[in-house]
């Protein structure tokens, strides 16, 4: 019950303070670069029985990691920009996969299920590039904080579930 609350109170100070969420988005996101990077680099320099080639291959993508995650650390505007482009390219990506995958289910009323949301992933799209770069500023914080509050109701939920079933 707890988690559920503190999400919906953080997801609430996101929408509130979109902007502080998305910077707090970006650096969580450059962190987690951080320490993956920073795994995958001590896994390839220890990886003895594996071939120089494959050492050298892994511990390069391990220092890109590193780097790609130095810059969103150091480069927050350039970092916000550049998650923001992503997130819309990824939802141009699904509505494209979602509305071809939705023909498959032909004469279903998942067929439609499925097109909506292949549209709404393309609005959303379109929604994010047509406002780009001002959106960038408020837009990781806003979807992040929804997502926030949503999931603590989620929680909350189950909480009340459990609860209800121990009783």
């Amino acid at each position: 019950m707890f988690q559920g609350i503190l999400l919906i109170v953080l997801g609430a100070l996101a929408i509130a303070f979109p902007l502080l969420g998305t910077i707090v988005v970006e650096q969580l996101f450059a962190a987690l670069l951080l320490i993956a990077g920073g795994y995958a680099l001590a896994a390839s320099l220890g990886r003895k029985e594996s071939s120089i080639a494959s050492r050298v291959v892994s511990g390069l993508w391990a220092v890109l990691t590193l780097v790609t995650g130095l810059l969103l650390i150091f480069q927050v505007g350039a970092g916000i920009l550049t998650l923001t482009i992503l997130l819309a390219a990824y939802f141009a990506a699904q509505g494209v996969v979602t509305v071809i995958a939705a023909f498959k289910f032909s004469g279903t009323s998942t067929m439609w299920f499925m097109l909506l949301s292949g549209i709404v992933s393309f609005i959303l799209a379109w929604m994010i590039f047509s406002g780009f770069p001002g959106s960038a500023a408020w837009l990781l914080g806003l979807l992040v904080g929804i997502n926030l509050i949503f999931t603590g109701f989620f929680f909350l939920s189950m909480s009340s579930t459990l609860r209800a079933k121990k009783a």
